[in-house]
Order: C-alpha cells, then structure tokens, then sequence
C-alpha cells in the first residue's frame, strides 16, 4: 500500500490566497486531496500535482474524510458548511473538519454543534503567518478542541504549520486569532501615522523606517507595512485591507459582546473603513497608510504632494 492510500483523505474548501499553498503543501507530503474552485489557475495548480476537482462543497465532502475549510467571514463558513453548501451534511460520519477561517467564536459554536450531531470531530484552527508562511508551511496555528482530535490530526496541521497552539476548546482558537488580528490591524494603522509624521516634519522615510525597525518600536506590522507604503508601484496584496477590516470588526463586535473596551482599535476600524471606501480594499492591509498619507498632505515614499 502507497503512502498516499494510507492516509486519509482530505478535502478542501477556500483555495484562495492562503488556501491554494496549503492545499498544495498537504498533496504533495502525500495526502490524497478534494478541491472546488471558480479560479481556473488554482484548479490548474491543485490538479498538476494530483489535487481531484469537485463541482461543489458537498461532493468535496463526500470525498474527504477530513474537511479542511479556510474561508473569508463568518456569511462564507456558515453559508458551505450549514447552509447552501450543505458540506457538514455531506461529510462521513465519525469524520472530522479542521476550520481555519478568521471567524467569529459565535458562528464557530454553530459549527460545532452541528457537527457534534453527525459524531464529527471539530478542530477550530485559525492561521496565522501570511501567504509567505502558506507557501513554506511554516504557519502559526491557534487550535481550538478536544486533545483527542488535536493528536488525530497533528500530522495534517504539521503540514501546514510549525508552530501549533493548543489554546483550549472550540471556539477559543477563533479568539485567539482575533486578539492577535486586532493587535496587528491597529498597530498597522499607527504605522501609517507614524511614518506619514515622520515625512512630513522631513525625514528620509527608508532611514526612518530602518531606525524604527532597529528600535523599540519595531514590529511585524512594521516590517509588513513599510514595504508596501514605500514602494513607487505597491506589490501584489498578499493580505488584503478589506479582510483586516473584517477582522478588525469582528474583534470589535466580541468586546461589545464582552463589555470588553477596544477604543484604539474602533478609531483604527474606521481608518480601514474610509481606506476602503477610497478604493483601497482589494491593496494589501498595510496600505491603509495610503489613507492617512492622503489625510496629512505627503506620500510615504517622499514625495509631497501639490498643495
């Protein structure tokens, strides 16, 4: 028996951005794979290494044992897994998902609890890394579930992974993850303040941002953002602005939940909400300098704009 049939097999939902260098990642360590998409280059990319295309989640489903769903908000995971795409329905009893999303801890205990109802195990697993970390497997993972689950499919997530979390029941790796997405999406914004000021007052802007880095105010969203605000023609949107917007609010709407104050992070939502609107949405999340830019009367890169 190859290694391939003695593994199970998964399926996969969401070969986006993050999702496409996963899928690929786990078919080539060996695991026979389950796929639909709309995009041609990802059905191409996932079929040139042994992926098997599905017209839909459902079959994807009933072709896996174990469903891997990395989807955008809360509206997609409910809408494949419990509603249109009925894929929680179409897969195997005594099956398992392990649901990767950046979601809310309210539509994963929908989730599970459906789940629970077919003797499915639920592994709630968000990543963390970005699409560099996609691509070398090196993700951080924040998972939510019982122990008995998290040792069955170790081996999948150290696929994807290097840096697994065992952060307590399902629905706590959804918190996880958007603790460290609030963090991340307000710090990129004052990035944006910080480095407009910066300009302004008539700073080199690549000086500045090799001292801060060097310095006590060095950070990953630093080190994610300035590439971005300082190059003439911005790169390929590897996170997007509007999905740090998602994120960002659905942080806000667990600490209303919880009476919990995130007031930094409501004034930096509305930044992302005004960059997006301005036609930013689709540029990588750390552009939401280019609003403050706009709102301070220079460009980041250092060149001032005409009064």
């Amino acid at each position: 028996m190859s290694s391939r049939e003695q593994r199970p097999r998964l399926g996969f939902i969401g070969v986006g951005a993050m999702g496409l260098p996963m899928a690929r990642n786990l078919l080539r360590a060996g695991y026979p794979l389950a796929f639909c998409t709309r995009r041609a280059s990802a059905a191409t990319a996932l079929t040139g290494v042994g992926g098997a295309r599905h017209d839909d989640p459902a079959a994807v489903a009933a072709a896996s044992d174990v469903l891997l769903t990395c989807l955008p908000a809360d509206a997609e995971v409910e809408a494949v897994l419990l509603g249109a795409g009925r894929a929680l329905a179409a897969l195997r009893a005594g099956g398992a998902l392990i649901e990767l999303s950046t979601a809310s801890p309210r539509a994963m205990a929908r989730v599970a609890e459906a789940a629970a109802g077919r003797d499915i195990g639920v592994l709630d697993a968000p990543i963390s890394g970005g699409t560099g970390g996609a691509e070398a497997g090196t993700l951080s993972i924040m998972v939510g579930g019982d122990d008995a689950t998290l040792t069955a499919l170790r081996p999948v997530l150290e696929t994807i992974g290097q840096h697994i979390y065992h952060v307590g029941p399902v629905g706590m790796g959804k918190t996880f993850k958007l603790c460290n997405q609030y963090l991340v999406g307000a710090t990129m914004a004052l990035v944006g303040e910080a480095l407009a000021l910066g300009v302004k007052a008539g700073a080199d802007p690549r000086l500045l941002v090799e001292v801060i880095a060097a310095s006590s105010g060095a950070s990953n969203a630093l080190r994610g953002a300035a590439p971005q605000l300082l190059a003439a023609v911005p790169p390929p949107a590897g996170f997007r602005l509007d999905l740090m917007r998602k994120d960002l609010g659905l942080a806000l709407a667990l600490g209303e939940q919880l009476a919990s104050p995130l007031a930094l992070g409501a004034v930096a939502h509305q930044l992302y909400t005004a960059a997006s609107a301005s036609g930013l949405g689709e540029r990588g999340a750390g552009e939401v300098g280019k609003l403050v830019e706009r709102l301070a009367g220079v460009r980041i890169n250092g060149v001032h704009q005409e009064a």
